[in-house]
């Protein structure tokens, strides 16, 4: 990443003339190319950014022997949430990525500890949770896929701030990594899990509703009519339960990413024209059944409701 980066740098005024020519000849006024390639220069920046300051920040904690201690962990918090808001502000400038929020969002949000719940349909979704509270001041970790820690920024900022990757089918192991979330969860945390486990594809919501048809009819015929998201998995989410049963839960829809499946095709339509529109609504502790049968319908219940939700947005699109 840093070699990557370096020439990145040293070559980017060819990158951005590259970029003006094949926008120009394409006749693509407004120059997507050339917004996708000031993006990633931005992404190589931070990621190297956090390489290069990860050991001073392990030699800070004691030369890694307190890196679990609150004050590294807040100094890798600092690092995580600068460059969270630097991307997000380049995302809206370069790739107008705007997100809109409804009424009923800021009051569900707060107040903490939260477990938080949320649709996963593009890589970009992936920051929308952490941005959110970031902005309110919570500290977030998460369940990451551990193919992200190919990514050396992630790999060792956001393992050192309390996120966990797990890989994708591993049962019990994953479930033990996502319990350990909740240890410490205070009134300004916020723990995320993207229950589906995967980003939504039609496809993958047909195989998995498959699958489930041959082990879970109950379930099967629960979820049979949803058209935008993809079958929970609930093993995560009771685990999260379990580890913080006092907390609350927030759900978070999204709408204005499903046409972008990959970075490739959001890249063609920047600047995006239409704003992502988000809403969430909190489930009290209360509220939330126990025993991992009665959540299991409990989940599937709010994910239906999602499924509602985004396809009412289509809807008015």
């Amino acid at each position: 990443m840093l070699t990557v980066t370096a020439i990145g740098v040293a070559c980017f005024p060819l990158i951005v003339v590259g970029a003006v020519v094949a926008d120009v000849v394409r006749l693509r006024v407004r120059l997507p190319s050339v917004r996708v390639a000031a993006f990633l220069m931005q992404y190589a920046l931070n990621d190297s950014a956090e390489i290069l300051l990860a050991p001073i920040l392990w030699i800070a904690a004691g030369f890694g022997t307190r890196l679990a201690a609150p004050p590294s962990v807040r100094r890798h918090e600092r690092l995580q949430a600068w460059s969270i808001a630097v991307l997000a502000r380049r995302a809206e400038r370069l790739l107008g990525i705007r997100v809109e929020l409804d009424e009923q969002t800021a009051a569900a949000l707060e107040p903490g500890p939260v477990i938080v719940l949320c649709r996963h349909v593009n890589i970009v979704d992936a920051s929308l949770p952490a941005l959110l509270y970031q902005r309110l001041g919570y500290r977030t970790t998460g369940v990451i896929m551990a193919e992200l820690l190919a990514d050396p920024g992630l790999d060792l900022i956001y393992a050192r701030t309390g996120s966990v990757f797990i890989a994708r089918d591993n049962g019990p192991d994953a479930r033990s990594l996502v319990a350990g979330l909740g240890n410490g969860a205070d009134s300004r945390t916020a723990l995320v899990i993207f229950p589906e486990g995967r980003l939504f594809r039609p496809d993958r919501r047909e195989r998995s509703l498959a699958r489930l048809r041959e082990r879970d009819p109950d379930r099967a015929r629960r979820l049979e009519d949803t058209t935008h998201v993809v079958p929970p998995r609930p093993g995560g989410v009771c685990a999260l339960l379990d580890a913080s049963p006092d907390a609350d839960v927030v759900v978070m829809a999204h709408s204005g990413l499903d046409r972008y499946p990959t970075f490739r095709e959001l890249a063609r339509s920047v600047p995006l024209r239409d704003p992502v529109r988000m809403t969430a609504w909190r489930v009290a502790a209360a509220d939330i059944p126990t025993g991992n049968e009665k959540r299991t319908a409990w989940l599937d219940d709010q994910w239906c409701r999602v499924d509602a939700w985004v396809d009412a947005q289509c809807a008015l699109s």
